[in-house]
């Protein structure tokens, strides 16, 4: 795996800057893609340098179309292709649905949806180009269960699940395979500075593992691609009862969650 030639959104912190100091150190050459150019240089700075070159630090806003389009070129001209796309970036919005802010609810959806559409289309060509060429976005547990209170970003996460759906089959004629990962709560700071104006409760920050662990799922599916990865077992328990039984969901949602919530009342 060693030379292999990779870009990861988000890369200034979290789990996105665990992925690339752990692709780093395996050997990959890594372009580091966030909106904080002093943040990606620090890491940069700290990544043990390939035999094939430096390290790539991108500054973007995710947001502007011409910003991905311009990374993209200088991504180009500095790696010539792409072996792997790691889709990490993301902001979080929490609200009850009646009191949602659209200001925030469309970031949240420019961020998570568009911006990984559009990074997706930009990184095409040169994928194409890639030596066994994967790309894993980083969804939730939330995008197969959504849940009270972040609605919005279930939402969000929902459709990176349909996206990883639709382009393993679009992009399978050019052999680049698509991979979808499911983390549960992690422990990056990401709840604290998500958006939360009505002061809904953290999450059992205690049940945290650390961005480390979803790092070597990044670098597990680029060894070894799979369709989808959801990280902690329980999470996926309840996205298939979710299915099959939704009422019941419901209840051990709001049993594992506990604050005000109320399971819904059956009408039948």
């Amino acid at each position: 795996m060693r030379g292999r030639r990779a870009l990861v959104t988000g890369a200034s912190s979290g789990i996105g800057e665990a992925v690339s100091r752990l692709l780093a150190a395996e050997g990959y050459r890594v372009a580091l893609l966030a909106r904080n150019r002093a943040r990606l240089e620090a890491v940069a700075a700290e990544l043990p340098r390939p035999a094939e070159g430096d390290h790539l630090v991108l500054p973007c806003d995710l947001t502007r179309v011409e910003e991905i389009e311009g990374a993209v070129r200088s991504l180009e001209g500095a790696f010539g292709g792409l072996d792997l796309l790691v889709n990490n970036a993301g902001i979080g919005y929490r609200a009850r649905v009646s009191e949602l802010d659209p200001e925030p609810l469309r970031r949240v959806f420019d961020t998570n949806v568009f911006a990984l559409l559009l990074t997706c289309k930009a990184c095409y060509p040169l994928l194409v180009r890639g030596e066994r060429p994967v790309v894993v976005n980083v969804s939730s547990v939330v995008g197969r269960r959504g849940i009270p209170g972040q609605a919005g970003y279930s939402a969000s996460k929902a459709a990176v699940c349909s996206i990883g759906e639709a382009l393993r089959v679009e992009w399978a004629e050019e052999d680049i395979a698509v991979s979808t990962l499911n983390p549960a709560l992690t422990a990056t700071g990401f709840f604290q500075n998500q958006l939360n104006p009505q002061g809904l409760p953290d999450p059992d920050l205690d049940e945290a593992r650390p961005a480390s662990e979803v790092a070597q799922a990044i670098l597990a599916l680029d060894r070894t691609p799979k369709p989808e990865v959801s990280l902690r077992w329980k999470w996926r328990l309840l996205g298939i009862l979710s299915i099959l039984s939704p009422r019941l969901a419901d209840h051990a949602l709001v049993r594992r969650l506990g604050g005000d919530w109320r399971v819904p009342r059956s009408r039948t």
